[in-house]
């Protein structure tokens, strides 16, 4: 019910409706990354002043920078002062026209030469790095991978971020995640349909209608078309379990959920040992949901806003 209820229906409505004053200072940007790549994002000023800090957020697998939590997350914070950042992933919220290449999980090289673009035209004291589920699996290795990089951070939160693909791609595959692994396999094929419409050249169109679940598909796709032979050394490549975060350059703050049906909060225990990383868990929350009250106000945002204006 907290997942559920946090996207869609009276929330979804209330967001937007909440939101909507913010429209008219959208300013979208294409951020330039590495070999020619590009990604979308929209930026907010809180006010005609420069904000003291930037808060950059990062979408779940098949969201995007006007799914609801990131909406409720951007208008709590440019409440709050604080400017905000929303990036597209590749291949989210009709990018996928900007890159040949497919969106796969592990590249996080082309959002880390992105951020290093980004932070060269919006000049900052302060930057923090907000992601969800994925997105947050995203920012956690950002903080791992950039020691040698133009990249300054101040802060990492991530919420629900995914631990193990393997470990997820299990739970989701189970008969009792029946809906969220057919919502996956739809979302997912919507956004394969999408990239054909910009790159007809890719040959998997007919056989999408017979790929029923996400292992059909990884099975199918993976090894197509990100460069991994095994669909496991896949999941591997992009897990932050083991020695993955031992070192991050920021202070990074991880959140999950007991009852979250797709993160399986017992690999928290998998995590490296660093004093850098700050782990929250809570009974209730589902994925990325955390409602918190009957006005369906979200603890999710009103955390971040705690730890953004903490020192």
């Amino acid at each position: 019910m907290q997942t559920i209820l946090s996207s869609v229906g009276p929330r979804r409505m209330l967001v937007r409706s909440s939101f909507a004053p913010h429209r008219a200072n959208e300013q979208p940007m294409i951020v330039n990354c590495h070999d020619g790549i590009r990604l979308a994002g929209i930026y907010n000023q809180a006010s005609e002043e420069t904000s003291s800090q930037l808060a950059i957020l990062i979408h779940g697998w098949e969201g995007c920078v006007d799914s609801s939590y990131m909406l409720s997350m951007t208008t709590t914070l440019l409440e709050a002062g604080i400017d905000v950042f929303r990036l597209n992933l590749r291949d989210h919220g009709d990018t996928h026209h900007l890159n040949e290449g497919i969106f796969n999980s592990t590249l996080v090289p082309e959002v880390i030469s992105g951020l290093e673009d980004l932070q060269a035209r919006l000049k900052y004291p302060e930057y923090n790095l907000v992601g969800f589920s994925l997105g947050g699996n995203f920012a956690l290795r950002i903080a791992a991978m950039s020691h040698d990089r133009a990249i300054k951070l101040s802060k990492v939160i991530a919420f629900c971020p995914a631990l193990h693909a393997g470990r997820s791609n299990v739970v989701l595959n189970s008969k009792s995640n029946l809906f969220y692994g057919r919502y996956f396999v739809r979302k997912w094929k919507r956004s394969l349909a999408k990239k054909l419409q910009h790159f007809p050249h890719y040959d998997y169109g007919d056989s999408l209608a017979d790929m029923k679940t996400l292992d059909e598909m990884n099975a199918r796709l993976i090894p197509r078309y990100t460069g991994f032979d095994d669909i496991e050394k896949y999941f591997e490549a992009y897990a932050i379990t083991g020695k993955t975060l031992e070192k991050t350059v920021c202070a990074c703050y991880l959140h999950f959920a007991k009852d979250d049906m797709i993160i399986p909060y017992q690999d928290v225990e998998l995590l490296a040992d660093n004093p850098d990383l700050h782990v929250t868990l809570t009974e209730k929350g589902g994925h990325c949901g955390y409602l918190m009250n009957w006005k369906l106000e979200s603890w999710q945002d009103s955390r971040t806003l705690e730890l953004l204006n903490s020192k």
